[in-house]
């Protein structure tokens, strides 16, 4: 097939979005089909310095509604501009609901867009979120209307969890075909190994001799919630007092948390190893993976630690128990108090055979469900199905209740 990849994230930006779009198109010239990625960044610059004009023009007016307005309609324009409308693409594969509608506009509807559903809220309600708009001030309602418009033109939508499904099904026309195909990694690559003497990974067992060990890994911010991971680790203390939480990543939440830290004297405690590559390793040497995101989609880190055979417990976030439906247990509700967290993980750690068990469940239950294979298999069948190359599947059911 001839694939037109399009997303709002650059290569290079911290962001699973372009994890997860580089792996699908490595594995897809992998096998013999033609993948063109477009960005922002494949625009010729003097018409982005144009574009970047009138956004900032937009930006002057009061408040910041001219702002979002400048911003969203100059990321559709940008998308726009870098498609080769001369290319005989079967399927487009938009990795976010813009450029998704920049590559209809673009093409004239002659070719069909699957849209891929990566955010973790509305996409809407998830930028007044991140950007901390007032609900009622006219720029949310911007947002919130605008993904509304563009999503009600979805025509093709594929989940990477059954959650993004749920959560767009009320947004999308009638009629709209959609499937779900959850991201996947290598599983393996994540296989233990012998230890190579050039990996560059820190050694956690040569670091933490002898004392058990909780990992956490990504980027450092509220959403991620590693804050409450350091309450856990506080109450934990008193149950296990050698336990030792790593936390790996970089971001705005790190000074917090090293206040945090030193408030609660946990320097012994926490240890933030910044950001690291070699994430195999690392979870080789964690006896548990703890995901603690209070907002998730389909969370990379919760199946890569299933695939490296670290045991993991993670917040009922998002798609985050889909993940972990063999081990419902492990599935641990936002609600959960540290302390009852931490009585959770000293009693796993405390007993090496249910660690063992649930460990094995996980596996067991991941290595054919989220293997690479599997998310190419299920996201070029959508490819098919959106491009009328395989019959097509009877439309989703729609929910009663729609949102404006």
């Amino acid at each position: 097939m001839n694939i037109l990849l399009t997303s709002l994230q650059v290569p290079g930006a911290a962001s699973g979005v372009r994890v997860h779009y580089e792996r699908l198109t490595a594995l897809l010239r992998a096998q013999g089909h033609q993948v063109t990625v477009v960005t922002q960044d494949s625009l010729r610059p003097w018409v982005r310095r144009s574009i970047g004009v009138v956004r900032r023009a937009l930006g002057l007016l009061p408040g910041h509604l001219g702002e979002r307005v400048g911003i969203e309609l100059g990321n559709v324009a940008e998308i726009f501009c870098a498609i080769d409308r001369n290319q005989p693409y079967d399927v487009v594969n938009a990795q976010d609901v813009s450029s998704g509608w920049a590559a209809r506009l673009a093409l004239s509807d002659r070719v069909p867009v699957v849209v891929t559903g990566h955010y973790n809220d509305h996409p809407g309600e998830e930028v007044v979120k991140q950007l901390n708009l007032s609900p009622t001030s006219w720029a949310a309602r911007f947002e919130v209307s605008w993904y509304n418009f563009l999503l009600r033109r979805t025509k093709f939508f594929l989940g990477i969890s059954e959650y993004a499904l749920r959560l767009t099904l009320p947004f999308l026309p009638a009629g709209a075909r959609t499937a779900v195909a959850h991201n996947g990694v290598d599983m393996a690559a994540f296989a233990p190994v012998p230890r190579s003497t050039q990996s560059t990974a820190p050694d956690l067992r040569a670091l933490f001799p002898g004392r058990p060990i909780i990992l956490n890994i990504g980027q450092l911010e509220a959403r991620k919630n590693q804050r409450y991971l350091v309450a856990v680790a506080a109450e934990l203390r008193h149950l296990h007092p050698c336990c030792v939480t790593v936390l790996v990543g970089k971001g705005e939440d790190e000074a917090l948390l090293r206040t945090l830290i030193a408030a609660q004297n946990l320097e012994n405690d926490v240890v933030l190893l910044g950001y690291q590559t070699q994430i195999p390793v690392l979870l080789h040497g964690a006896d548990v993976y703890v995901h603690t995101a209070a907002r998730e989609n389909c969370p990379y880190a919760v199946i890569e630690a299933m695939a490296a055979g670290c045991p993991t417990v993670a917040l009922a976030a998002g798609g985050s128990p889909e993940l972990l439906a063999a081990t419902p247990e492990a599935s641990v509700p936002q609600n959960t108090a540290p302390a009852a967290l931490a009585t959770q993980l000293a009693t796993l750690l405390a007993d090496p055979a249910a660690l063992r068990d649930l460990q094995q469940r996980q596996y067991a239950y991941a290595h054919t469900r989220f293997d690479v294979a599997a998310m190419v298999r299920h996201t070029l069948a959508f490819y098919c199905e959106a491009a009328g190359l395989a019959p097509l599947s009877p439309p989703q059911p729609q929910p009663m209740a729609a949102h404006a």
